[in-house]
C-alpha cells in the first residue's frame, strides 16, 4: 500500500470523525477529551446537582436534578434555566413551584452554554435565596428525545372504563371475543382456571395478594377483555368485595414494596373492570386504600428516586403499579393526580434504564431484564397513546432489539453479566415476548429475527398475551434482517460491556466472547466483576462466572458468587472489588473487523476498599462476615489494571493484562470452568463433553513464573446453602508476585477433537498457525502488543511504536492508540482508537 493511500484513509477517517460517524459502522479514530479522574461515575445517591460543567450530556433535553437534601419534606423547589447567566425574563425557562427534585423542560435545548439555578419555597410560599449558578454545554451531538408536558397527558386521560389498556381499546374491539380457534386460547383458559378455582388461605384476603396480583390482572382481566365472558368479571368482583370487607392495616400494606404494588394492581384492576357493578361505597373503599398507598410512596419517593442510581423494585414493578393505580381514578383525587404527574416526570427524567444508558442493554444483567420487561412495555405505550408522542423513540428502545440478540443468542447460554446469568440455552419467554413487542411497535429487525429464531417460546408468556392478541394484526414493520449483514460484534459504551462472536449465524461452531468493565460499578444486581470475561463455544460455557444465585446476600453470594473471586478477572493481595458504584471500570476501546475483535478495559479504580452502602453493611452483619482481607475485602495499592482482550476468529482468544501498584503486591489471575482443569506447566486444558465434545487450552505467559492452583471447592464459608447438591465448578488461580508491576499474556484456543495449534515462543514473540503475536512482558517497560496474520493481512498494534502496514510505517494520530488494519465489510481499512473517557454524572476529583 502506498503512503499516499494511507494518508487518504486517515483523511477519510478524520472527516468521518468530524461529521459524527455512527459507532455501528466502521470505528475510526476517537479524540480524547482529557485526563479526567472521577471518584465514581454514577453516584448511588446523588449529592451534587446535575448537570454541571464537567458533565457530558446523555440526551437533549437534559433533566435538572438536585440532591434530596436540597428540599425539606414540606418544601418545594423552583428552577430557572437560561443561556444568559443573568436569567432575564425573556428566554429563561421557569419551572414554577415543584414538589420534587427535578425539572424537565420538555423542550429541545439549543447548542451552546446553559446556566441554571434553583431555590426553595417553604410551605407558606416564602422563597429562599437562589443557589449558585450551575453551567453545562449542549454540543449538538447529543441524541434528541423530547417529551410533552404533563398537561398534554392529563387532558387526554379517558373518562370511561376500562382504561388501563386504553392504548389497546380499538384493537381489542376488533379481535374480541376470541374463542378456541385462536392459537393462544387454550393457554389463556388454562391459566384463568387457576384463578377461578382459587381458595383463600386465611380469613384475611390480603394474605393472598401476591397470588391475586397475577390471577386478577394477568389471568381474569385479560380473559374478560378478550372473551367477554361474565364469569371472569364476576370472579374479579368477588375478590374485590372480599378485600373491601377487610380493614387492612398499614403494617401489612407497607410491609414490602412489592406487596404494596400487588395490592394496588389488584384493586385498580377490579376498580377498572367492575365500574358498573361496584356501588358508590365500594368504589370509595377501594379509592381510600389506593390513596393510602399512593400517598405513602409519593412522599417517600420524591427527592429519592430522582437521585438514586437505580432502585430495582421501583423500576421493575412498583412504579408501574402505582401509575396504574393513580391512572384509574386520578380525576377524582388530587392525591392521585399529583402522584401521576410525579411518576410522569420521573419517567421522563430517569427512564427507561437509569436515564444514563442509551445502549438498549440492561445494566443489571441479562437475567433481571425479564423482571423489568412488562414495565418497559406498558409505560411507553400508555404515555405515547395519551400524549401523541412516541416514547419508544428514546435511544435505549431504538437499540434494545440488538441487545436482546447479542446478550442471549437462541440455543446459547447468555453472554450477559449480573444476577441470574445461568447456563440455560433457551432465552426466557419474557425476553421473546418483549422482542415481539419491539418488532411490532419499533420496527426493530433484530427483534423480529430473535422471535423467529426462538420459535414457539413466545406462546408460553402470559404477561404480554393481551398485547399479542390485540395487536396480532400489526406485522413486523422493519426490513427483514439479512444474517450476512449482522456484525459479529457489539460494544455497549454507556454500560461498559462488549460481545464478539466468531460467527453468530453458525451457532453449531460459534465462539462467543463477552467482556465487562462498567462505569456503573458493582452492587445491586451487578457483580464485582470489572475486567472480567465469559467464553462460550457451541453455545455452552468454556469459562464462566462461578457460583449460584440462590439468595441476594447470603454467605455464598457475598463470598463466592458476587465476589471478584467468582469471576474471570484479578485479585490483588487476595482482595477483590467492593460492592459499590465506586468500584467502577470502563471499556475504553473497541475495534472490530472480519478477522479480529478487540476490547480494552480499565479497572484501575475498581479495587477501592470496602462496601459502605447500608444494604451491604446489613448483609455482611447478618452473615457474620467482616470486610477484611481474610475474606477478600479491603484497601489495595493497585494503580493500574488494563486488560486488552481479543478474539482472533475463529477460535483464539488473547488476553494481555497490564498491572501496577504503588507497592509490591501479589496478583491472582482467575479462571472458572464447569469441568476440571488439567495443568501441565503453563498449559491449562479443559475437555467438555457437551455438543459432541471439544477442548480448550489456555497458556499463560509472564516475566514472572506463576504458581497455578486449581480446586472444585468453594471459598470456605461460601458454600451454597439453599441447594448444597448443585454441581461443583472448577476454579483456577495463577499466583504472581510480590511485585509492583506485572504483565500477563494468556492465549486460549478452543476447538473440536483437541486440534490445537502449537504455540512457538521466541522471547516475547509467539506464533500459532497463521497468527503471530508480540507482547511486551517486561514489567518495567511500557505495555505494547501487536498481532498479525500472514494469510489475511490482518495487523493490530498497541503501544508507542509506529506499526508497519503492507511495508509502510503508519503514523499514529494519538500516542499509544490501538490500530487495526483488516477487512471491514469486504474492504481493507485502517481503524484507530484512543481511550473513550467515562461519561460521568458526578464530580471530577
Amino acid at each position: 500500500m502506498s503512503t499516499k493511500f494511507l494518508y487518504r484513509i486517515l483523511f477519510a477517517s478524520f472527516c468521518l470523525l468530524m461529521t459524527g460517524c455512527n459507532d455501528d459502522n466502521e470505528i475510526f479514530f476517537e479524540s480524547l477529551t482529557g485526563d479526567e479522574t472521577v471518584e465514581r461515575v454514577h453516584p448511588n445517591e446523588r449529592d451534587k446537582p446535575y448537570p454541571r460543567e464537567e458533565h457530558e450530556l446523555y440526551l437533549n433535553p437534559v433533566p435538572l436534578i438536585v440532591p434530596k437534601t436540597a428540599r425539606a419534606v414540606d418544601e418545594s423547589l423552583e428552577f430557572e434555566l437560561s443561556q444568559d447567566a443573568s436569567f432575564p425574563e425573556q428566554g429563561t425557562f421557569h419551572s414554577g413551584k415543584l414538589a420534587w427534585n427535578m425539572y424537565n423542560t420538555h423542550k429541545e435545548l439549543a447548542v451552546g452554554e446553559w446556566y441554571w439555578r434553583f431555590r426553595n419555597i417553604d410551605r407558606n410560599d416564602r422563597v429562599g435565596a437562589w443557589s449558585e449558578v450551575n453551567k453545562f454545554t449542549v454540543t449538538g451531538k447529543e441524541p434528541v428525545f423530547v417529551t410533552p408536558e404533563f398537561s398534554v397527558f392529563q387532558q387526554n386521560i379517558p373518562t370511561v372504563y376500562p382504561r388501563i389498556h386504553c392504548f389497546l381499546d380499538e384493537d381489542i374491539k376488533k379481535v374480541s371475543p376470541i374463542d378456541n380457534s385462536h392459537r393462544e386460547y387454550r393457554e389463556l383458559i388454562s391459566r384463568v382456571n387457576l384463578a377461578m378455582n382459587h381458595v383463600f388461605t386465611t380469613a384475611n384476603p390480603y394474605d393472598d395478594a401476591s397470588t391475586l396480583d397475577i390471577y386478577v390482572f394477568d389471568y381474569l382481566y385479560t380473559a374478560y377483555l378478550l372473551t367477554k365472558e361474565q364469569k371472569y368479571h364476576d370472579k374479579m368482583l368477588e375478590f374485590g368485595r372480599k378485600l373491601i370487607a377487610y380493614n387492612v392495616q398499614d403494617k401489612q400494606l407497607f410491609a414490602e414494596n412489592f406487596y404494596s404494588a400487588s395490592v394496588i394492581k389488584i384493586l385498580s384492576t377490579i376498580y377498572d373492570a367492575c365500574q358498573e357493578s361496584l356501588d358508590g361505597s365500594e368504589k370509595l373503599a377501594i379509592e381510600n386504600v389506593m390513596t393510602r398507598i399512593l400517598v405513602h410512596y409519593y412522599n417517600s419517593y420524591r427527592g429519592t428516586q430522582e437521585n438514586h442510581i437505580f432502585d430495582n423494585h421501583t423500576w421493575q414493578i412498583v412504579l408501574r403499579a402505582l401509575t396504574q393505580g393513580a391512572f384509574v381514578y386520578c380525576e377524582k383525587s388530587e392525591e392521585a393526580m399529583n402522584a401521576l404527574e410525579y411518576f410522569y416526570e420521573l419517567w421522563t427524567a430517569r427512564a427507561p434504564a437509569s436515564g444514563f444508558n442509551r445502549d438498549g442493554a440492561w445494566i443489571n444483567g441479562t437475567g433481571y431484564f425479564n423482571t423489568n420487561a412488562y414495565t418497559l412495555y406498558y409505560m411507553p405505550m400508555l404515555l405515547s397513546h395519551l400524549t401523541g408522542t412516541d416514547f419508544l423513540k428514546h435511544p435505549w428502545y431504538q437499540n434494545v432489539g440488538k441487545s436482546l440478540v447479542y446478550s442471549w443468542l437462541p440455543g446459547t447460554a447468555t453472554t450477559g453479566f449480573g444476577d441470574i446469568g445461568g447456563p440455560e440455552l433457551t432465552p426466557h419467554r419474557v425476553r421473546v415476548a418483549f422482542a415481539d413487542f419491539a418488532a411490532r411497535e419499533i420496527g426493530d429487525s433484530y427483534a423480529a429475527w430473535y422471535v423467529n429464531e426462538c420459535g414457539n417460546t413466545i406462546y408460553n408468556d402470559y404477561g404480554l398475551r393481551l398485547y399479542r392478541i390485540a395487536r396480532g394484526h400489526i406485522t413486523y414493520s422493519g426490513p427483514e434482517l439479512n444474517e450476512a449483514d449482522m456484525d459479529n460484534f457489539v460494544w455497549y459504551q454507556d454500560i461498559g460491556e462488549g460481545v464478539a462472536f466468531s460467527d453468530m449465524t453458525e451457532r453449531s461452531s460459534n465462539m462467543s466472547l463477552s467482556f465487562r468493565s462498567s462505569p456503573f460499578g458493582s452492587g445491586s444486581h451487578t457483580l464485582a466483576d470489572q475486567n472480567s470475561f465469559k467464553l462460550l463455544y457451541k453455545g455452552v460455557y468454556v469459562y464462566m462466572n462461578a457460583g449460584y444465585y440462590q439468595n441476594f446476600s447470603d454467605k455464598h453470594n457475598l463470598l463466592q458468587y458476587r465476589h471478584t473471586r467468582g469471576h474471570n478477572t484479578m485479585l490483588v493481595n487476595g482482595i477483590g472489588q467492593p460492592y459499590t458504584t465506586k468500584a467502577y471500570g470502563n471499556v475504553e476501546r473497541g475495534l472490530n473487523s472480519e478477522n479480529l475483535a478487540y476490547f480494552l478495559g480499565n479497572a484501575s479504580n475498581a479495587y477501592c476498599g470496602i462496601s459502605e452502602y447500608p444494604l451491604w453493611l446489613s448483609a455482611f452483619e447478618a452473615a457474620g462476615i467482616t470486610q477484611t482481607p481474610v475474606y477478600g475485602f479491603g484497601d489495595t495499592p493497585l494503580n493500574n489494571y488494563k486488560r486488552h482482550i481479543f478474539m482472533l476468529r475463529p477460535n483464539i482468544v488473547v488476553i494481555y493484562d497490564d498491572l501496577g501498584a504503588d507497592e509490591p503486591v501479589t496478583w491472582q489471575w482467575l479462571l472458572h470452568s464447569p469441568v476440571e482443569f488439567h495443568i501441565a506447566g503453563n498449559k491449562v486444558t479443559t475437555t467438555y463433553p457437551d455438543k459432541g465434545g471439544f477442548t480448550s487450552v489456555a497458556q499463560i505467559f509472564s516475566e514472572q513464573a506463576p504458581t497455578i492452583e486449581t480446586t472444585n471447592q468453594w471459598f470456605p464459608g461460601g458454600e451454597p446453602t439453599v441447594n448444597p447438591t448443585v454441581d461443583k465448578q472448577w476454579h483456577l488461580t495463577a499466583n504472581f508476585g510480590p511485585s509492583m508491576r506485572n504483565k500477563i499474556l494468556t492465549i486460549i484456543q478452543v476447538g473440536d477433537d483437541n486440534r490445537m495449534e502449537d504455540i512457538w515462543q521466541v522471547n516475547n514473540s509467539f506464533t500459532m498457525g497463521d497468527w503471530s503475536l508480540k507482547a511486551e512482558l517486561a514489567a518495567d517497560r511500557p505495555a505494547a502488543i501487536s498481532i498479525t496474520n500472514e494469510v489475511t493481512g490482518t495487523a493490530f498494534s498497541y503501544g508507542h511504536q509506529a506499526p508497519t502496514i503492507n511495508g509502510v510505517p503508519y503514523q499514529r494520530q494519538q500516542e499509544n492508540s490501538s490500530v487495526l488494519y483488516d477487512y471491514v465489510r469486504g474492504v481493507m481499512q485502517v481503524q484507530e482508537s484512543a481511550d473513550k473517557p467515562v461519561q460521568t454524572t458526578r464530580a471530577v476529583r
